[in-house]
């Protein structure tokens, strides 16, 4: 019984008729087409997927979209997010660096006096790591300034202006390794890391004075020195600090335990800064760390 009423609407289908166009008053027969009601399905079926086709390419590819209730909201909030997400990132930064900055010329002017977490320090053996004693190129070191000072007739106050050449000083390295960040400035990033084994002891590049010893977020622990000619030295992510704020040192002294303290830290390595009168100066100029 079902499949006689298919055939019945399928031979409907089928079924020809004419379509004829005559004159209103001869009766004139202008033109006739021969149909069926399948042709006619098939071509209003074609038509509607060609309209609807080039409706959706004016809507999504043109800027008809705009208008369209519910798009243009969806596409400005897009942009609206990705514009706040660009703008907190650049805020973040700049405030990370005036932050970093005005912290550093309040510890020069003495207004900071700075506390060193002991709490937040990760428990290692440092039993094993020679403090006291003074290694092979620490002698030679020592040596070769205490032979130049022995010859030098300037006398303390001309290399207290600053005017000697800073290229001329002997830079200890603070460790030996393997730098794996150079410095780059257009990147924020003011100094060079260098990885060592875990214990390794950090020294200090140049004589000088600790002005300040602390702990952040970001950094882990720091320990900052000043020096002669406007120099100023960074030590970043140490585990531990071994020098306090106020603390006088020579260059080769162990100021900290290399770590992976802070943040911005990947792994065990040392943040190392040098800076000149409030400029960034590259590390690897006056440095030979491996």
């Amino acid at each position: 019984m079902a499949k006689s009423k298919t055939r019945k609407w399928i031979s409907r289908l089928r079924n020809k008729y004419r379509l004829v166009l005559m004159h209103d008053k001869t009766f004139e027969v202008q033109a006739s087409v021969k149909l069926s009601a399948l042709n006619v399905l098939i071509i209003a079926s074609t038509l509607f997927v060609i309209l609807s086709f080039i409706v959706y390419s004016l809507i999504a590819f043109t800027p008809l979209k705009n208008y369209v209730v519910g798009t243009s909201e969806v596409t400005t909030s897009r942009q609206v997010m990705r514009n706040n997400t660009v703008t907190d990132s650049i805020l973040r930064s700049l405030s990370y660096y005036d932050l970093y900055l005005g912290n550093l010329q309040k510890r020069l002017n003495g207004e900071i006096d700075s506390m060193l977490p002991l709490d937040s320090l990760k428990k290692i053996d440092y039993r094993s790591v020679k403090i006291d004693s003074a290694s092979e190129l620490d002698k030679n070191f020592r040596t070769a300034v205490e032979r130049e000072d022995l010859f030098n007739l300037t006398g303390v106050g001309a290399q207290n202006t600053g005017e000697k050449n800073i290229k001329s000083l002997h830079f200890f390295p603070p460790l030996k390794g393997t730098i794996t960040s150079e410095f780059n400035p257009g990147e924020g990033h003011y100094g060079v890391d260098v990885v060592a084994n875990e214990s390794t002891p950090v020294k200090a590049c140049l004589d000088g004075a600790v002005i300040d010893a602390y702990w952040n977020v970001e950094s882990g622990n720091v320990i900052v020195i000043q020096h002669d000619h406007g120099l100023i030295s960074l030590y970043k992510h140490n585990s531990v600090l071994l020098k306090k704020t106020g603390n006088f040192v020579n260059a080769g002294d162990v100021i900290a335990i290399i770590g992976n303290t802070g943040e911005l830290s990947t792994g065990p390595h040392v943040h190392f800064e040098l800076w000149q009168n409030k400029l960034p100066m590259d590390p690897l100029d006056f440095i030979i760390f491996n």
